[in-house]
């Protein structure tokens, strides 16, 4: 097997406010908390770190392979079961993700999206 190469390092630590995280990439920095305070959530960062990635992936995918992506929107949901026992870590029920590509027709879009589902 060769080698791993890093592709990214993140690094977070706490604020010295309960429930309240100071996230770093590089020289970004900022805040995440736990869902009930004024930042974003790190569900919420979570999610947006998916939809990111694959409105990323599904352009490069397109542009290889010559398909018009005019425009990209892509949607994250995370359930959480309200009557489940809390356990030991949090789990979500159910995550949705729902594209919506413009510039392409169903068929191009349908192989899109099931591209990035493979990688």
């Amino acid at each position: 097997m060769a080698a791993l190469e890093m592709a990214y390092h993140v690094e977070t630590y706490s604020s010295g406010t309960h429930g309240r995280a100071i996230c770093n990439a590089r020289t970004h920095h900022w805040v995440a908390d736990d869902g009930g305070g004024d930042a974003v959530g790190a569900g919420e960062l979570f999610l947006s770190g998916i939809t990111a990635c694959a409105v990323n992936m599904v352009e490069r995918i397109a542009l290889t392979d010559d398909s018009p992506v005019d425009f990209m929107e892509v949607t994250a949901e995370a359930f959480r079961d309200p009557e489940a026992t809390p356990g030991d870590v949090s789990l979500y029920a159910d995550v949705r993700i729902h594209f919506k590509i413009w510039g392409v027709d169903d068929d191009q879009g349908n192989y899109l999206v099931d591209t990035w589902k493979k990688r």
